[in-house]
């Protein structure tokens, strides 16, 4: 499920902040996507939690309202999930047939996931093989049956057809590579900053090397906006996004904004460094923002300083066919950054 490919299929990206759609269309013989529908929908306070869905009649009517207002005709979808309920690990398994390898690996899991097996649907990839033994590194996912199926019912009750469940992470890296150049001995970190959660992924070329989520977002910005200087929630999010707000100038947040992205970006390298020490691989390329988190002001400047490297922020419609006839491109652009998952999602194929 988490792995398999589906053609046309509507991607939508359930947040804690809002729900994105997005549906692409192969144009065929490598001429790459045009966009089909596009949309966004907030969603209320605490509807979501931690990957957790707290008030499903909210969700289920966002995705309606987006279906509905988007003239959405595919009702196949691919939706995904985050958080606690789901483990992502790296192994490393002896050669073997495929057939031989999905039996094996339902008696390996157990050593790596901390649920009872019967509790979680498990999913494999063998990423590559290693010359020298011939062993696979195989990329195990585990997510909680109850967490897929609470997903599934979801999209089952705003009229879909729940035909993929994905990693948020797997999503963002879908995205990367179908919009960028990518240099086989690069390593680069994808880091997707949700409201509550960021999602932290390293890639080698192509090849998938480790993921973390990290309980810190857009909503740590917020949250001390609103402390620090008395704000609403809605005068905190526009201050956040340097826009600032009715009796409240920008600048005056920039050094709250600061200090709270001074803590993010501690945060990130504590897992950056333990990226290095558990793989060895001690050079990092350059890091690649995405997400709703990457509207606060000079984070990417920011980062770059920190690291010590490149920073830069995603546009997930880099090289797919935006009709100006169509599409608010301006809107699009400016929001491009939070549809990373979503585009990932509907770049799915069907699996046979």
């Amino acid at each position: 499920m988490f792995f398999s490919k589906s053609k046309n299929l509507l991607g939508l990206d359930i947040g804690s902040s809002a729900v994105k759609m997005v549906e692409l269309k192969d144009l065929g013989k490598g001429k790459g996507f045009k966009l089909e529908a596009f949309g966004i929908e907030p969603l209320p306070p605490e509807a979501v939690v931690g990957g957790t869905v707290m008030d499903s009649g909210a969700v289920i009517a966002a995705i309606q309202k987006l279906v509905r207002e988007g003239g959405v005709k595919n009702f196949n979808a691919a939706t995904s999930v985050d958080g606690n309920s789901v483990i992502t690990k790296r192994i490393t398994m002896t050669a073997m047939s495929e057939a031989e390898l999905a039996e094996a690996i339902q008696w390996e899991a157990g050593q790596y996931i901390p649920f009872d097996l019967e509790e979680v649907k498990i999913d494999h990839q063998v990423l590559d093989s290693d010359p020298a033994t011939g062993n696979l590194n195989v990329l195990l996912v585990a997510a909680k049956r109850d967490l897929i199926g609470e997903y599934s019912s979801i999209l089952g009750q705003a009229g879909l057809n729940a035909s993929a469940i994905d990693i948020d992470s797997f999503c963002v890296q879908n995205a990367y590579e179908t919009n960028y150049p990518i240099n086989g001995n690069e390593v680069t970190v994808l880091v997707n900053v949700g409201a509550s959660t960021t999602n932290l992924s390293v890639m080698k070329g192509t090849t998938p090397l480790f993921w973390r989520d990290i309980q810190a977002g857009g909503n740590n910005y917020t949250d001390t906006l609103q402390r620090e200087m008395s704000l609403t929630f809605d005068q905190a999010e526009a201050v956040k996004k340097g826009e600032g707000s009715e009796g409240v100038r920008a600048e005056q947040a920039v050094p709250i904004l600061n200090a709270v992205t001074e803590e993010f970006g501690a945060e990130l390298k504590k897992t950056i460094d333990f990226f290095r020490v558990t793989t060895g691989e001690n050079t990092i390329h350059k890091v690649v923002l995405s997400g709703g988190g990457t509207k606060v002001p000079n984070l990417d400047r920011y980062l770059s300083q920190f690291f010590g490297i490149p920073v830069e922020v995603m546009n997930p419609f880099q090289n797919i066919t935006v009709s100006e006839r169509e599409f608010p491109v301006d809107t699009i652009n400016r929001l491009a950054p939070s549809f990373a998952v979503a585009v990932g999602l509907a770049l799915r194929k069907m699996g046979a």
